[in-house]
């Protein structure tokens, strides 16, 4: 493998998300039939398996859930200049719990249950990634 994997941005379950991240937006899937917001996107909903979804606004805001610091470049040397980063779960103020990065942490006091706000990367690859930062 050579390269960061990049989203299909084509994909009609995910298209949404992506065309938002672009725009340095977070939205998720709401299932129409029970409420749900949820992540990753799909074409059902998770909780009913209802078919209609509409896309809603996310504030950003969140809890660091977990989250480690890897170290060891992922597969090949594709990542070795990003090591060390951070992946995290984080828990949007809305409910639904995202895996992503966080930028610029402050190792010696990132904690469990850190509050944090979304921001945008793009990335050369021609994505942009939702991230998140810890906010005092």
């Amino acid at each position: 493998m050579t390269g960061k994997p990049r989203p299909d941005l084509n994909d009609a379950a995910t298209a949404p998300y992506w065309e938002a991240a672009a725009r340095h937006e977070l939205v998720l899937p709401r299932c129409n039939s029970c409420g749900l917001v949820f992540f990753p996107p799909r074409e059902r909903c998770p909780g009913c398996w209802g078919g209609e979804l509409s896309w809603q606004p996310m504030s950003g805001s969140g809890t660091l859930w977990t989250f480690t610091e890897v170290h060891v470049p992922f597969y090949d040397d594709t990542w070795a200049e990003d090591v060390p980063y951070v992946v995290a779960v984080v828990e949007l103020d809305e409910g639904p719990r995202l895996l992503a990065g966080i930028v610029e942490p402050d190792m010696a006091s990132l904690a469990i249950g850190d509050r944090v706000e979304v921001t945008f990367e793009d990335r050369p690859e021609g994505v942009t990634l939702p991230v998140f930062r810890v906010v005092e």
